[in-house]
């Protein structure tokens, strides 16, 4: 800026130096004086020129400045969002953490829910085999009992049977009895045994006399008792035979 103004200066003090000069060279002159004008024209143009260069220089260093801050500003808001982002990448890994802690739990719950299922599925099925079997069980125990009941039945009537066959037995024993003792029987072995004495032994030969019978018909009778289990003792060696106790009719 002033080093143009010293050039005017300058043009100014030449310009007056020729218009002094006007009457030595009229030829020369006018070209001396053209050219200073066209100078200041030309250092006019040339102020302007600086003039909006340093108005666009003044608003470059402006709009410098207004990015120079923006970009401080976006410096000091990049460093708070790499603050908040390291913030947030700690949280997120923790929150990472808890949802795989929650995973695990969650998964471990499963295996547990799973393993409980299974073992109610075994338990029940366990449970319906034993409701079968004691379906089964219920069968067989009515099957049972209604054996029971008709076996009760058939032994009640082969009770019943018995007990009249052995009430009309001790009936007919006794009515034989009186029979016997009053002489209306007579058989072989009711003559062989009233001819024995309980508790006695004795010879043959006298109770085959007492008897009325044939010796050997008299053996014979003797031997089928004792075949039979009858209280008898027979010695064939000395001919003697032993009533061991009294035979009641």
């Amino acid at each position: 800026m002033s080093t143009l103004t010293d050039a005017k200066s300058s043009l100014k003090k030449i310009m007056s130096i020729i218009e002094e000069l006007n009457g030595l060279n009229s030829d020369s002159i006018p070209k001396l004086q053209t050219q200073p004008t066209n100078l200041l024209e030309q250092i006019g143009n040339l102020e302007e020129a600086k003039a909006s260069d340093q108005n666009s220089i003044e608003a470059n260093d402006d709009e410098t400045n207004s990015l120079k801050n923006k970009i401080s500003q976006n410096q000091r808001d990049i460093a708070s969002l790499e603050e908040n982002n390291t913030e947030l990448t700690t949280q997120r890994q923790a929150l990472l953490d808890k949802i795989q802690d929650t995973q695990n739990e969650l998964n471990e719950t499963q295996t547990k829910i799973t393993a409980r299922r299974e073992e109610l599925a075994a338990r029940s099925s366990r449970l319906a085999e034993l409701e079968n079997r004691l379906l089964e069980l219920k069968d067989l125990q009515d099957k049972f009992d209604n054996k029971m009941k008709e076996q009760e039945t058939q032994l009640q009537e082969e009770y019943n049977k018995k007990e009249n066959f052995s009430n009309s037995y001790a009936m007919r024993a006794a009515a034989m009895k009186s029979l016997i003792k009053a002489g209306y029987i007579q058989s072989p072995q009711l003559k062989v045994i009233n001819s024995l004495v309980p508790q006695t032994t004795l010879e043959i030969k006298g109770l085959v006399s007492a008897s009325g019978l044939r010796e050997d018909v008299f053996r014979n009778i003797i031997v089928k008792m004792i075949q039979k289990n009858g209280p008898l003792e027979f010695d064939e060696g000395t001919g003697t035979v032993t009533l061991k106790e009294e035979v009641d009719f």
